[in-house]
């Protein structure tokens, strides 16, 4: 994939969503300045860690950036249409192991119950 193409989406994206660069840099981990060189190019690698910390932050897939996917995910699944009544930090995504992801906007009690279930549930040694 072009490197214009991971340039447009990242700036087209983050447009569309109303997010600045700074809060893309927070949720990413990195500086203003970088995402600002992933906007216009000027970095032409990306670890894949950073890839998939920009996915959600531009609430999308590492798949769509990287230009495996065609679609990024269609609004309705970012926010809900009662987005007043679900905050936005009660986002749960869950990743597959083929790169897929589940999305689902949780009340605090909801994700209350689902910490108290995670809590219960054994580790898995991270090579399965």
């Amino acid at each position: 994939m072009p490197l214009s193409d991971l340039s447009r989406k990242i700036r087209d994206l983050r447009s569309q969503h109303g997010l600045t660069l700074e809060q893309v840099a927070k949720q990413v981990g990195v500086g203003r300045s970088t995402v600002r060189k992933w906007e216009t190019g000027m970095i032409a690698n990306m670890r894949r860690d950073k890839i998939a910390k920009l996915a959600t932050a531009l609430h999308t897939t590492p798949g769509y950036l990287m230009g495996w996917e065609e679609e990024p995910l269609p609004v309705e699944h970012v926010i809900p249409d009662d987005a007043d009544a679900v905050p936005v930090n009660n986002v749960v995504r869950i990743a597959a192991r083929d790169g897929s992801f589940q999305e689902r906007h949780l009340t605090d009690e909801q994700l209350a119950a689902l910490k108290a279930i995670l809590d219960q549930m054994p580790d898995v040694p991270e090579n399965l």
